[in-house]
């Protein structure tokens, strides 16, 4: 008698690409297939303070508006009084400004006076505001990336910033389009799905956004908030 051995069964195993382990993208339950990544992003990059420090003032705003104005302003006072003084001590004066009026205002105005604490406070309240403008970081137009080295500085537009994380988002089953907002550097996804059952996807599609952030390593912290519309 004569037995047949059985074929072994086939093992079960997991699909591995080329790359590496299929990426697993979150969905909601009832949403549809979608392509997952081709392959996944490298290892976030080492922190290091100093090259961060780098990388931010590197891509500080200048606040070139206010300081031209400001400039433009002090230079044309300063030409001002430079022709009243030259033309005066030539005998000639211009008299482009009634000072003499103006002495005589000031002499007989006391410090009390309404006027005169008006303009001192103006005058106040434009130094503070240039102080301000100084000191208060503007918006950048690039977001610092974090490289590890402080001689290697490197800055993402704002605007491919929020499309690579906009993509992201829209990789999620069941999101058919998302549109990424930067305030400030908070992260707001406006997230469109036709699935009825959308249990979870927001929580996906923050999970998708913070992980292509941690991904691409800028600098600064982005919180992600997520606004889902349904049908």
């Amino acid at each position: 008698m004569t037995s047949q051995t059985p074929e072994p069964a086939e093992p079960f195993s997991e699909h591995v690409s080329e790359t590496g382990p299929t990426e697993e993208i979150p969905a909601a339950p009832g949403a549809a297939f979608v392509e997952p990544p081709a392959s996944r992003a490298p290892d976030e990059v080492v922190r290091n303070a100093s090259a961060d420090r780098a990388a931010v003032r590197a891509f500080r705003p200048r606040r070139v508006v206010p300081a031209v104005i400001t400039a433009v302003v002090m230079t044309a006072i300063g030409v001002l009084v430079a022709l009243e003084v030259i033309s005066a001590l030539a005998g000639h004066p211009l008299r482009l400004l009634p000072y003499d009026r103006m002495f005589a205002w000031a002499s007989s105005t006391p410090w009390s006076d309404r006027q005169v604490m008006a303009g001192a406070g103006l005058v106040g309240l434009l130094g503070l505001l240039l102080v301000l403008f100084a000191l208060i970081p503007g918006r950048p137009t690039l977001i610092p990336v974090r490289t590890g080295d402080k001689d290697l500085v490197i800055g993402m537009q704002r605007r491919g910033f929020a499309r690579s994380l906009a993509h992201a988002a829209e990789r999620v089953r069941g999101v058919d389009q998302a549109r990424v907002r930067l305030v400030g550097k908070t992260v707001r996804v406006d997230a469109h799905s036709a699935v009825r059952d959308t249990t979870g996807l927001a929580d996906a599609v923050r999970e998708a956004v913070t992980a292509r952030i941690a991904a691409l390593s800028p600098v600064w912290n982005h919180p992600v908030h997520v606004h889902l519309r349904g049908k």
